[in-house]
């Protein structure tokens, strides 16, 4: 599994091999599982708790992203791991979108988030990822405008 590195954090690979996310039964996620919306995170966007719970913490949640998908600035309270299994995420900090600060994360890499860090994310194909976080779970985006639940 490559590596990236962010802000000097360099991640603890958890995952020995990513899992396929062509393996899984269409519409459902790990171990068929439906993928239930992720309604914080935009339209398309779904995903599996498939450790702990997101409510108290720690977890570790599967998310499926559509081709598209932009996630407006945002930040969490706790560290954010996350491990892209297929597909790229495009990954920018800062407390403005700037499609300019987008850099690939790849199948087989990971990257850690800091806590209270502003970041956002985009796709152009579908792409899976599993995330872990300390919790519990939090999302703050830094303009309303860009909450997808308003």
């Amino acid at each position: 599994m490559r590596r990236r590195e962010f802000l000097g954090t360099l991640t603890g690979g958890l995952l020995a091999a990513p899992v396929a996310a062509e393996a899984q039964q269409p519409g459902t996620g790990p171990w068929g599982r439906p993928w239930p919306p992720a309604k914080h995170l935009g339209p398309g966007a779904s995903y599996v708790v498939i450790e702990g719970n997101p409510n108290s913490g720690p977890f570790t949640v599967r998310a499926r992203y559509p081709a598209g998908l932009t996630v407006g600035p945002h930040t969490h309270k706790s560290a954010e791991h996350i491990i892209v299994l297929s597909g790229t995420l495009f990954i920018g900090w800062g407390e403005l979108w700037d499609p300019t600060k987008l850099k690939a994360v790849g199948a087989g890499e990971d990257i850690v988030i800091p806590a209270g860090v502003a970041h956002f994310s985009a796709t152009r194909e579908e792409t899976v990822i599993e995330v872990r976080m300390a919790g519990p779970h939090s999302i703050e985006y830094v303009l309303e405008a860009d909450d997808p639940r308003r």
